[in-house]
């Protein structure tokens, strides 16, 4: 091999090098992605934010919004799991002494249920003889309102109750700004009706 073809394969062999180098880096960011790009279903709305906006139905079939109050009156906007979970039940039955005679605070309560599910939860839940539920219940049934507040449970994801929430509980002032938010990762825990009490009594 004279001098010229060998400094024209040393050249060659840098310029492979060189192709695959790129073509390596440019994989890794590939698999890395762009952070920005990555769903944000699990990083909750919190307090300070504006809270999504929603219309949805209650077992009426009635239209509710968020923003029918907005500049009247705060809302206490509870997300719960289902109608099968027991901790949701017993959050839902203590939640019905929760404000005073004539305040002037709306309770949300909203789940995927369909109506009819949601209404077996209400009648179990005013079987205890303690009165029926006091507050609407909202269903979501395409958890859209579910994802707009980023509450998306992914241990979930493919099963039966697809779409299920971490259970929260928001306080939003009226002006429609989440004032307090708790979002529990432990799926037993719910704040206690003194927790939202504190919570309402710190916007006056």
């Amino acid at each position: 091999m004279n001098r010229r073809t060998a400094k024209l394969s040393l050249v060659i062999s840098a310029l492979v090098l060189l192709v695959a180098s790129i073509t390596t880096a440019g994989t890794a960011r590939g698999v890395r992605g762009n952070p920005n790009d990555e769903p944000k279903r699990t990083e909750p709305v919190s307090v300070g934010e504006e809270a999504p906006d929603f219309t949805l139905e209650d077992m009426q079939g009635n239209q509710v919004s968020l923003s029918a109050t907005r500049g009247k009156m705060p809302t206490v906007l509870v997300f719960y799991r289902g109608y099968w979970c027991p901790f949701c039940a017993h959050q839902l039955s203590e939640l019905r002494s929760l404000l005073k005679a004539d305040e002037h605070v709306r309770v949300l309560a909203v789940s995927v249920d369909d109506h009819e599910k949601t209404k077996q939860l209400t009648e179990k839940i005013a079987a205890d003889g303690n009165g029926s539920v006091n507050y609407t219940m909202l269903s979501d049934p395409g958890h859209k309102v579910i994802d707009a507040y980023r509450l998306h449970d992914p241990a979930y994801d493919g099963k039966r109750f697809d779409g299920i929430p971490h259970p929260a509980v928001y306080v939003i002032d009226k002006n429609g700004r989440v004032a307090w938010a708790k979002v529990e990762s432990d799926y037993k825990v719910r704040p206690s009706n003194a927790d939202i009490r504190a919570a309402l009594e710190s916007l006056n």
